[in-house]
């Protein structure tokens, strides 16, 4: 919606007498859709441009007002939900507002003025959860770019496992049509920032499946903990803090919707990257995920399958050739033997820099063996 079109408004009612009132009141001021259900409701909240404020009935048949309302919630959050009832029992009223997290009550029959006085305060909220949100994906999402980049620079190692997570992410994410994006792209993005503290080794013996010390498992064990501490501390990354925390095991039932499946999406890409990282091939990312346990379900297996299926013959380059999405086709190592990148890591601005500078030092060596991604420019 731009500031210059009228906000769009979507009206649920059971009573076709109503939805016409709505049309004549409104008409002129917003883009007015209406619907006779909850189901006719969500199909139009699927279809075509988001809705500024939903405005339901309470009392209607099959759906309820509430439900309904509770519904949008889970696939419109940003819009603004108003009820409508000519019910006077208060518990009923509250239940309702509670469960869909309603932003204005309205008793029937609503008068003229009251109705576009709350319309017109459901659009300014509208504009301003716009707004932030939008904040976030852009100063937000900047200034967690930076904190991986120092992560590159300190623990490289943590650095490629949650660029690899994050790719993956960002592939399954258009498929999974998830609102706030932002908030699973920064939860890959930061994922391993506990891992800082952790000598490479031990995190490439665990990448290796060899036996690990009763010590070295608990480091390894609780910087998924660590992490969320840390992310928890910055302002609106609450829910990012719980994702990153659950990344190994389940969420409990209770948590927040964003934060059961973006732990789940999350756990996920890592099953994949530790796969990768023992030298196997992704030809069958779905058979990978289906052994994972706890299980991943099914609809994010799905969104991975084809997870890097278009990427292109093994070639040789040098390093000043790279182009940020390739994937590197073989271990990356220094000279002295320290490890660089390993075999299916997904080139980035920030590995590419880190490999120039490495080889301005003469302490990697060059051509190294790569993948081409189709949508990767010079590809």
């Amino acid at each position: 919606m731009t500031e210059t079109a009228l906000p769009r408004v979507l009206c649920v009612d059971d009573e076709p007498n109503v939805l016409a009132a709505m049309e004549r009141n409104l008409f002129g001021e917003f883009d007015v859709v209406v619907a006779q259900s909850g189901d006719a409701g969500l199909d139009a909240v699927a279809r075509g441009e988001p809705f500024a404020v939903i405005m339901s009935d309470m009392r209607m048949p099959g759906m309820d007002g509430a439900t309904f309302l509770a519904k949008v919630r889970e696939v419109s959050p940003d819009s603004v939900r108003i009820l409508l009832t000519g019910q006077a029992d208060v518990e009923s009223s509250i239940a309702a507002i509670n469960k869909g997290a309603i932003f204005r009550y309205l008793c029937k029959p609503c008068p003229r003025e009251d109705l576009f006085s709350a319309l017109n305060d459901a659009v300014n909220q509208y504009r301003l959860v716009r707004a932030e949100k939008e904040l976030l994906a852009t100063t937000l999402t900047a200034s967690v770019k930076t904190m991986t980049e120092v992560l590159a620079m300190v623990a490289p190692w943590a650095f490629q496992r949650a660029a690899f997570a994050q790719s993956c992410v960002q592939h399954a994410l258009p498929k999974l049509g998830w609102a706030d994006e932002w908030i699973y792209t920064i939860a890959a993005s930061l994922s391993q920032i506990g891992c800082v503290g952790i000598p490479a080794d031990i995190m490439q013996a665990d990448a290796a499946q060899r036996k690990l010390t009763a010590d070295e498992k608990k480091l390894l064990q609780e910087h998924p903990e660590v992490a969320s501490r840390l992310v928890a501390g910055i302002p609106r990354l609450e829910r990012v803090a719980e994702i990153i925390r659950h990344q190994a095991i389940e969420a409990p039932i209770s948590a927040p919707t964003e934060v059961i499946r973006g732990a789940q999406l999350l756990r996920a890409a890592l099953e994949l990257q530790r796969h990768i990282t023992r030298g196997e091939n992704l030809d069958h990312p779905w058979d990978v995920l289906r052994a994972a346990r706890p299980p991943i379900p099914e609809y994010i297996i799905k969104s991975l399958s084809d997870f890097r299926a278009n990427a292109t013959g093994v070639r040789s380059a040098r390093i000043r050739d790279l182009v940020p999405g390739w994937v590197v086709d073989e271990d990356i190592l220094t000279t002295n033997g320290l490890m660089v990148l390993t075999k299916g890591h997904e080139l980035t601005d920030t590995a590419i820099s880190a490999l120039l500078r490495l080889l301005a030092a003469n302490a990697v060596r060059e051509p190294i063996q790569v993948r081409g991604l189709p949508d990767a420019t010079g590809a």
